[in-house]
Parts: structure tokens; C-alpha cells; sequence
């Protein structure tokens, strides 16, 4: 206990006080999204989490995509679809170890920041494409392959599913997709562990935003009836500019 007191406050010293407030707000903001759609955590936290320090992205990201999915299923576990869960799930094994070995393949801050901004970009783009594809176990697998992968990588892989559940109403998709990324998150934080990328000190950074998850906590519910599709416009050209933005920084 005393360990990770002094790895917490090792951390809490790394950042500035208007960082830590910068990324609480971000992370209010994501955890009130996703209890209120159902998606969109990890496109909201870590484009613009990675903009205020890359060290956010995307161990602490996926730890806190785990805490928001699991605190999310207590009201509407009767009716998550297990079938497509499990189908996505096993995608998503297969994709978080393909997302790993593009990680050890990456050499430098400045690549990761170029890998991380054309992802989100590339998930922005296939969310706005209007993309549709047949809604079945194969397909809801496949998007989990490709979530796993993103998410690895980046943090981010809702677009993926996004995609595969877009003609499904909030209230269908919301308890499945949330089951999947409580799952999802999981098997990529134990994936990145065994490979040796998760630290202490991700966790300590994780724990200096449960202040903002609380908030986003109470406030996502009371969201549920007043999201339209001109939030999601915002909220796509958020993550495009905040992709633009980490991919000028990886060539500057």
C-alpha cells in the first residue's frame, strides 16, 4: 500500500495542476458521452488526453474504459445479446494481440503520435462514411477484430462497432456494446500486460481521473434524452481535429 501511495504521488508530481484538471475534464466529458450513448469513451478521451500528455494514452485510457462499461451494465444487464457479445469478444482477442505487435514495432514518441493520429483519423472517417454492412455474428466479430486492433494501439475502438451497430436503436445496442467493452478493455489491458506495457504508474494516472469519471458518472444518465445527431457531428469533428493536431506533432 505504502508502494503505490509513493507511486501516486511520484505521479501526481509528473503533471501540473492544470494538466490534471485538463484531463479530468476530458474525462468527464467522455464518461458522460459513453453512459449516455452507450459509445464514444475512448474517441472523446484519447485523442484530446494525448494532446495534454501522450503518457495518458492508452494504458490509463483502456483502465478507465473498463471502471465506465462494468459501472454502466447494473440496469440493463437483462438485456444484453450474450451471442454478440462473445462474438465480438473473440475479435477482439485476436485483434489486441495484432494491436500489440504494432506497438513493439513502433521505435519513437513522434511515430506513435503519426500511428495515433491516422488512426482516429481513419475511425473518424469510417463513423461519417455511412459505411453499412449486414448485422450478423460474423460481422459483429469482425468489428471486434478491428476494435481490439485500434484499441490497442490507441485506446480508441468504438468506431469499429459504431459501424457494425449503426442501424440498431441506442436502447438495443447500449447494453451489448457496453458488456463488450468491459470485456474488450479487459482482454487488451491483460494482452498489454504480458507484453509488459502496463506500469504503475498507469494505474496511479488512471486514479487521478476517477474525479472526472465520478462526475461524468452522475451526469451521463440525465444525458440519455437530450443527445441528437448534431452532438455527434461536434463530437466527430472534435476527434478530426484533435487526430490533425497529433499527426502535425508527429512531423514537427
Amino acid at each position: 500500500m505504502d508502494g503505490f501511495l509513493s507511486e501516486l504521488s511520484a505521479t501526481w508530481s509528473e503533471h501540473t495542476m492544470v494538466e490534471l484538471l485538463l484531463a479530468n475534464g476530458v474525462i468527464f466529458l467522455a464518461t458522460a458521452v459513453q453512459y449516455a450513448l452507450g459509445i464514444a469513451f475512448g474517441l472523446i478521451a484519447a485523442p484530446l488526453l494525448a494532446l495534454i500528455s501522450i503518457v495518458f494514452v492508452p494504458v490509463p485510457v483502456l483502465m478507465l474504459t473498463f471502471v465506465t462499461a462494468v459501472t454502466s451494465l447494473g440496469s440493463e444487464w437483462s438485456r444484453i445479446h450474450w451471442d454478440e457479445v462473445w462474438s465480438a469478444a473473440g475479435g477482439r482477442v485476436i485483434g489486441s494481440i495484432l494491436g500489440v505487435m504494432v506497438l513493439s514495432a513502433i521505435p519513437d514518441e513522434k511515430t506513435f503520435m503519426l500511428v495515433f493520429g491516422f488512426t482516429i483519423a481513419l475511425a473518424v472517417a469510417v463513423s461519417v462514411s455511412g459505411f453499412r454492412i449486414p448485422f450478423n455474428l460474423f460481422s459483429v466479430g469482425t468489428a471486434g477484430m478491428f476494435s481490439g486492433l485500434s484499441a490497442t494501439i490507441t485506446s480508441v475502438g468504438g468506431p469499429p462497432m459504431a459501424v457494425v451497430y449503426q442501424r440498431r436503436t441506442a436502447a438495443e445496442a447500449r447494453p451489448s456494446l457496453q458488456t463488450y467493452f468491459a470485456f474488450g478493455a479487459f482482454i487488451s489491458l491483460f494482452i498489454l500486460g504480458v507484453s509488459g506495457y502496463v506500469q504503475g504508474d498507469d494505474l496511479a494516472r488512471a486514479m487521478l481521473m476517477l474525479p472526472g469519471f465520478a462526475a461524468g458518472y452522475l451526469t451521463g444518465p440525465l444525458l440519455r434524452s437530450r443527445i441528437d445527431r448534431s452532438f455527434r457531428i461536434l463530437l466527430l469533428a472534435s476527434a478530426a481535429v484533435s487526430a490533425l493536431l497529433l499527426i502535425w506533432r508527429g512531423l514537427t
